[in-house]
C-alpha cells in the first residue's frame, strides 16, 4: 500500500505526505445553457477539461512541510508545471484525459497532440472488447517534423522511485508514424525515443511496455523518419506498481479505463497557513489550489 505521494518538478521530484481524504480533484470545462426564443432549450458543453484540486493538510502537520509546498509556489525548485500521482489511481490509468482518450481532440475539440495538424475522428469497430472510445484520432504525418519535436507536443509522466510504468497504446500507423515513448532524467535531458507496441482493439493485455528510473517518461505523437506516415490512436493507458512486485493479471488485463491524471499543474495564489503549535519544531494546518494549465 502506497501511503506517500509523488510530487514537485521534473528537477525535484520527492515523496510527500498525502493530503486528507475528501480533497476537490474534479474537472473544469466550458458550459453554456438556456432558452431560444421558441422556447426550447439548449446545452452546450466542451469536451475537453481541466483538473483542479483543493489539498490540505490537517493541523498536526510539520511546519517544515507547510514551508516546503510554500517554497514549491516560490519557485525555488523551478517554475513548474508541477506533477503528482494520486496512489488511488496507480492501478488504474494515470494519463491526463485527452492524452488516455485522444479522440477528445476531434473537432476543434481540444489541442491538437501534434502541432499543426487538426486528426479526423475514426470510429472504433470492436470496441466493447476492452471497453475502448467508441472514437479515436486519425493524423496526417506527411508535414511533421520527424523525431522528438519538443516538451510542448508530449505530455511527462513521473515515475516514482522504486515503480515500475507500465504503458498500454491501442493504435496503427503507416509508414514510421508511432505512439512514442522518451525517458527524462532527474535532470530533465530527453533520452531516446522508443515506439510503443502496438494494441489490437481486442488485445487480451492492455498494457505491454514498461519504464523505470530518472523521473519520468514524455509521451509522444510523430514518426520517425520523413516517410510519409500516418497514425491512428484510439486509446492510452499507464499503470504504475512497485518495480519489485510481480504484475497481477487484473493488472495487466482490461477493460480500458478513462485518464484520471494530470499534465501538470500550477498554483492558483499561494497555499494557506495556519500555525497550530509549537510542539515538535512547529506544527500548522496548510491548503493548496492547483490547476491543470496548458500555460
Amino acid at each position: 500500500m502506497v501511503t506517500k505521494m509523488i510530487f514537485g518538478t521534473i528537477n525535484s521530484l520527492r515523496w510527500i505526505t498525502p493530503a486528507l481524504s475528501g480533497a476537490n480533484m474534479g474537472s473544469e470545462g466550458w458550459a453554456a445553457e438556456g432558452t431560444t426564443l421558441n422556447g426550447q432549450g439548449f446545452v452546450r458543453n466542451s469536451r475537453g477539461s481541466h483538473k483542479e484540486y483543493l489539498f490540505e493538510w490537517g493541523i498536526g502537520s510539520p511546519l517544515l512541510a507547510a514551508q516546503l509546498m510554500k517554497s514549491y509556489r516560490d519557485g525555488v525548485y523551478g517554475d513548474g508545471p508541477y506533477y503528482f500521482v494520486d496512489p488511488n489511481i496507480y492501478n488504474k490509468n494515470v494519463l491526463p484525459a485527452r492524452w488516455a482518450f485522444p479522440g477528445m481532440v476531434t473537432n476543434d475539440e481540444g489541442p491538437s497532440h501534434v502541432d499543426g495538424v487538426q486528426p479526423d475522428s475514426i470510429f472504433t469497430s470492436g470496441w466493447q472488447t476492452n471497453d475502448l472510445p467508441t472514437t479515436g484520432a486519425q493524423y496526417d504525418l506527411s508535414a511533421t517534423t520527424a523525431g522528438y519535436r519538443d516538451d510542448f507536443q508530449t505530455v511527462f509522466i513521473p515515475i516514482p522511485p522504486g515503480f515500475t510504468l507500465h504503458l498500454g497504446a491501442f493504435y496503427s500507423k503507416t509508414g514510421t508514424g508511432g505512439v512514442f515513448v522518451s525517458p527524462v532524467s532527474s535532470l530533465g535531458a530527453v533520452g531516446a525515443a522508443v515506439a510503443l507496441t502496438e494494441l489490437a482493439v481486442g488485445a487480451t493485455e492492455i498494457v505491454a511496455d514498461t519504464f523505470s528510473g530518472g523521473a519520468g517518461v514524455r509521451i509522444w505523437f510523430g514518426r520517425s523518419t520523413t516517410t510519409a506516415s500516418t497514425l491512428t490512436v484510439r486509446a492510452l493507458i499507464g499503470r504504475l506498481i512497485p518495480t519489485a512486485q510481480t504484475p497481477s493479471i487484473a493488472f495487466l488485463e482490461g477493460p480500458w479505463i478513462g485518464g484520471m491524471g494530470n499534465a501538470g499543474c500550477k498554483f492558483v495564489g499561494v497555499p494557506t497557513m495556519t500555525a497550530t503549535s509549537s510542539f515538535d519544531g512547529g506544527m500548522a494546518g496548510y491548503a493548496v489550489t492547483l490547476k491543470e494549465a496548458e500555460a
